[in-house]
């Protein structure tokens, strides 16, 4: 992991009826290792959390001038304790509009990796528990929560400065304190909210048609590909890129040259976006068909609807042929009543 620079600042309120206190930091913390693990974290946890936003800046720079201020850093005319410090004082703004209270830090990270350039900021809380001394003797401890937090923000600088995505800016919002997730929203100008359950369902059904075109086993094998690649690049929290889907696409099936299906997605839908957010729910779903109920639980691959599985849906029953041997043995043996 590059680290090019990381700070946090303490933000407070512990009532309603007083003002947001605001403490920064100087500088950006000397990089060591336990800003390396703590970073780790933070991003790892961030990529596993659902519900994330995926947008763009607000061009109302004047309301939400965090990207403005982010530009003139970086153009190096404003140094990154000195963005930080404007940011965070944006935001004791916004929450001072509210009645939230709040004992957080802001952590802004800025990194340089093979993949390109990002900015995180991370809110999180320290925790309380105990532990026992060397003594035997009891006491207490305060750590920072890497896990728990609620409100997070990555921005794509590659994407931005390229101008490529209109979804360089990723956030997690808070579901249940709504201002506070406002406020945070406002912190950083998030704008463009995507529909990407509308946007995955749309996708889904492009590769359906596609594979229709195909023999039985290509057909597998293309909606097999498109799971594992969507589910790859959610869990890299990337969009999904349909040129580069299409040379994935292609390298399985020989037959194609890399830029087939991205002509097929351009045909059926021209105004389809180059890349998207995938809905990882939908996109599972889409080979496997799950449910269960107290005292049911059930996976099966899609395509056995129809042939191996059954359903009538007048009747409300579900018809199984052709049942796992295990599956049969216990079921025969249950039967049986050993």
């Amino acid at each position: 992991m590059a680290l090019t620079s990381i700070i946090s600042h303490h933000i407070l309120r512990h009532s309603p009826t007083t003002g947001v206190d605001l403490h920064l930091r100087p500088d950006a913390f000397a990089a060591n290792g336990k800003l390396e693990d703590l970073v780790y974290e933070l991003k790892s946890n961030f990529i596993r959390k659902s519900g994330k936003s995926y947008g763009r800046f607000s061009g109302e720079t004047s309301e939400f001038p965090f990207s403005a201020w982010l530009k003139e850093y970086r153009a190096e005319r404003l140094g990154f304790a000195s963005f930080t410090h404007k940011a965070a004082q944006h935001f004791k703004l916004e929450l001072e509009k509210t009645e939230c209270l709040i004992d957080a830090y802001l952590f802004f990270v800025e990194e340089k990796i093979e993949a390109g350039e990002f900015l995180h900021v991370f809110m999180a809380e320290h925790l309380h528990g105990s532990y026992l001394d060397a003594e035997l003797a009891l006491d207490d401890s305060r750590y920072l929560d890497t896990q728990g937090f609620a409100l997070a923000a990555k921005i794509d600088l590659s994407d931005w400065d390229a101008g490529h995505s209109a979804t360089y800016l990723s956030l997690l919002r808070s579901r249940g304190e709504k201002e506070l997730s406002d406020a945070f929203a406002n912190l950083v100008g998030f704008s463009d909210k995507y529909d990407i359950k509308n946007d995955t369902a749309q996708f889904l059904q492009i590769v359906d048609d596609y594979a229709q075109e195909m023999d039985e086993q290509a057909a597998r094998v293309t909606r097999t590909k498109v799971v594992d690649y969507c589910l790859e690049q959610n869990k890299a929290g990337k969009a999904v890129v349909i040129a580069d889907l299409s040379q994935t696409l292609a390298s399985e099936i020989k037959t194609h040259e890399p830029e087939h299906f991205s002509r097929f997605v351009q045909e059926k839908q021209p105004e389809k976006k180059a890349e998207f957010i995938p809905d990882s729910s939908q996109i599972r779903n889409y080979v496997r068909i799950s449910g269960r109920n107290d005292s049911l639980s059930m996976s099966f691959a899609s395509e056995c609807l129809g042939k191996e599985i059954v359903y009538d849906a007048k009747q409300d029953v579900l018809t199984i042929k052709n049942i796992p041997p295990a599956l049969k043995a216990k079921l025969l043996k249950h039967m049986k009543g050993e």
